[in-house]
Parts: C-alpha cells; structure tokens; sequence
C-alpha cells in the first residue's frame, strides 16, 4: 500500500551531500521541501547509517519556551534545585536528619536571584514564613474515650 512516504522520489545522492555536509536530517527535508520522515526513510532505504543526533545546549536563554522573570513562584525554587542541588541540612537549626523534608526559602522575594535563597527543614521554613506559628495547634487532636 503506498503513502506519500514510500512513493516520494528523492535524490538520494543530494540528501547524501546534504547530510555529510553536516546538515541535520530536518534541515535537508526543509531544503529539498520534503519531511524528515521521507529523509531518513530514504537513507535507511540504502543502508546509509546516520550519525547520532546530538544533545542541544536547551538551558535557560536557549530554550524556545523560556520565560526569564515572568515565571510562576513554583518555576523559580525548580530553578533553584536546578542551580544548587536538592538542600540536605538546615542552616537555621543545623539538623541533617535524613527523615526531614528541607526546602530552599526565599529570603527577601527576589524569586530571580539565585543567591536570596538559604536551605531550611520544613519546620524552620514555616517559622520564618509564619505559616504556622504554633505547631501544636496543627496536630490532629484524638478524640477522648
């Protein structure tokens, strides 16, 4: 049964020059008004074996979909952990207990600078956000008997 992908004649010894002239597999079917399907589809035809593709450098400017600053509050501690590594200690109260969850807290609400943070346990966190101002209260009372 034939598509447009096993009738579609191509040149195969262009696509060749295309190629080792280092040009990427879209780049030639972008070129010679093809796909990239078509394209490798016909070097793998000849038993043409393709170089492997190359990791692109996607980080930060470089990336098609990056925001800058007019990211969500979320994004900003992902860059964080991207940048410094998940924290493994509090800095505030010294504890390295492998049970705890540690954060990176923002010290001053600057999101973007990656130096404003400080590693902190979850509980050391909540105190210096005042989410919770005192812990016991937030324990599940059990019913008396």
């Amino acid at each position: 049964m034939a598509n447009k992908y096993t009738k579609t004649k191509v040149d195969i010894k262009k696509v060749i020059q295309l190629y080792e002239s280092g040009m990427t597999q879209a780049e030639v079917a972008e070129e010679m008004g093809l796909t990239q399907k078509i394209i490798w589809a016909r070097l793998k035809e000849v038993g043409y074996i393709c170089r492997v593709a190359k990791k692109r450098d996607q980080a930060r400017e470089k990336n098609s979909s990056w925001k800058g600053s007019n990211v969500g509050y979320s994004a900003f501690h992902f860059r964080i952990r991207a940048l410094r590594g998940r924290p493994k200690k509090c800095e505030q109260c010294k504890t390295t207990d492998i049970k705890k969850t540690y954060d990176w807290a923002n010290l001053t609400g600057k999101f973007d600078d990656p130096k404003d943070y400080k590693r902190l346990c979850r509980s050391c966190h909540f105190k210096m956000d005042k989410v919770i101002l005192n812990i016991k209260h937030m324990r599940r009372r059990l019913p008396d008997e």
